[in-house]
């Protein structure tokens, strides 16, 4: 009987000790998740340069992408006044005319400084009105810059020189808060600008207060026109048609645009439901043939770091290279053809590849889901490439070359035999 209430006091004394052991793990799980991230260097939780947080919070929410009715790929831009800022700059074939109280927001050829406005103002083929005789004026300038250059170039007829196509244009203030402007980017980089820039407006947003901002170039007014086949709605771009008017509107039917923040996201399922990160990882780790594979031809990339991720709802590091890793992708396969190829048909693309091919990511693909004759890349298409392209091209601004001087396993040195790994 003792030997049974002996048994029945260490039962009950065990269940004591495991109580307080879970009080004492979860206690030190909620100091480490609450108390230890102060601790951490901040530089590896906090985003690694203005570019990358102007690329997501500014350039992303307000680029937006779609395909016309005949396929042909469509991005524009959403300009807000006070939040966009904007730059008109003329360069040896255009020239910008505007009236005297827009004039100061021109960039000549001979300015020192690029000069940003967050006022609402666009570009268009010039316009009379009451007050500015917009065509003539460009009328007059194109014929003196013909005669400047045909005197410049008195050969020219004789051994059959094309004649330089200048083109003016007239600088306006737009009547809304807002418009849609057609972008020629092809949504990987955008202008930016960390010197010689001046600021014609006092700052309205955080960004227009950072050492560098994202800007758009010379922006021209998004139309289209449309026209009706049977009870369908198709549309195209046309410089004459009719400006669109919000963000509802070119979100839905016949346009269906969708921002690249949407896109990205998007992307970011995609890649997580086609199973991409079995195969691939994202990480450039701290190993001579990760840091030498994804830099360039003179310079290592430095290892992968947390702040180059904070933007993501999931993180796929990966740990398997079936194929091979995509932290640098967005640098080192930007070419949107070679994805479109690489995705229908990956043993084309790269020789010896057992990628699967990803036809659906394409219009009249094998599971019958497309509609279209021909096989154009859809939204599924543009997702995945957008997200791809975040990969080792947001990390620091285009004007600086993130891996340069950021070498912290010094692998110039192993490979030129002034460093052994066990130093």
């Amino acid at each position: 009987m003792s030997n049974e209430n002996h048994f029945m006091d260490k039962v009950e004394a065990s269940a004591l000790y495991t109580i307080i052991g879970v009080i004492l793990l979860f206690s030190c799980a909620v100091i480490v998740t609450l108390i230890a991230p102060s601790y951490v260097d901040p530089s590896w939780t906090s985003p690694t340069s203005p570019y990358q947080v102007q690329m997501y919070e500014v350039a992303d929410p307000n680029i937006y992408i779609s395909n016309s009715s005949n396929g042909e790929r469509q991005v524009i831009r959403h300009l807000k006044k006070g939040f966009s800022l904007l730059a008109f700059q003329e360069d040896e074939l255009t020239k910008i005319i505007a009236s005297p109280n827009l004039e100061k927001f021109i960039t000549h050829a001979s300015d020192k400084e690029l000069k940003l406005t967050s006022n609402l103002l666009m570009l268009r083929k010039p316009k009379n009105s009451e007050s500015f005789k917009a065509q003539e004026i460009a009328a007059k300038i194109k014929k003196e810059l013909m005669e400047t250059w045909s005197k410049s170039h008195p050969k020219a007829e004789i051994d059959s020189q094309p004649r330089p196509d200048y083109i003016i244009l007239e600088l306006f203030e737009h009547a809304n808060d807002s418009a849609f402007a057609v972008s020629n980017t092809d949504s990987i980089l955008e202008n930016w600008v960390d010197k010689d820039f001046i600021l014609l407006n006092p700052p309205q947003e955080d960004y227009h207060k950072d050492s560098g901002v994202i800007y758009v170039l010379n922006p021209q007014e998004f139309k289209v026109s449309k026209n009706m086949q049977g009870d369908k709605v198709l549309w195209h771009y046309n410089p004459e048609g009719i400006a669109l008017k919000n963000d509802h509107e070119i979100h839905g039917q016949p346009y269906g645009f969708l921002s690249r923040q949407e896109l990205i996201l998007m992307g970011e399922n995609i890649y997580k439901i086609e199973g991409c990160w079995y195969c691939h990882t994202d990480q450039t780790r701290t190993l001579i043939q990760d840091v030498v594979l994804n830099g360039s031809e003179a310079y290592p990339a430095p290892p992968s770091s947390a702040n180059e991720y904070i933007y993501q709802n999931f993180t796929f590091a990966g740990t398997r290279r079936i194929g091979p890793d995509l932290s640098r992708v967005g640098v080192k396969r930007p070419g949107r053809d070679w994805h479109k190829g690489h995705f229908w048909s990956p043993k084309t693309a790269s020789a010896g590849s057992i990628m699967p091919s990803f036809q659906h990511f394409f219009d009249n693909d094998p599971r019958g889901t497309g509609t279209r004759s021909v096989n154009l890349p859809n939204s599924q298409f543009e997702a995945i490439y957008q997200y791809l392209m975040t990969k080792g091209t947001r990390i620091t601004p285009p004007t600086q070359a993130w891996w340069i001087g950021k070498d912290p396993i010094k692998t110039k040195e192993i490979i030129d035999g002034l460093r052994t790994l066990k130093e």
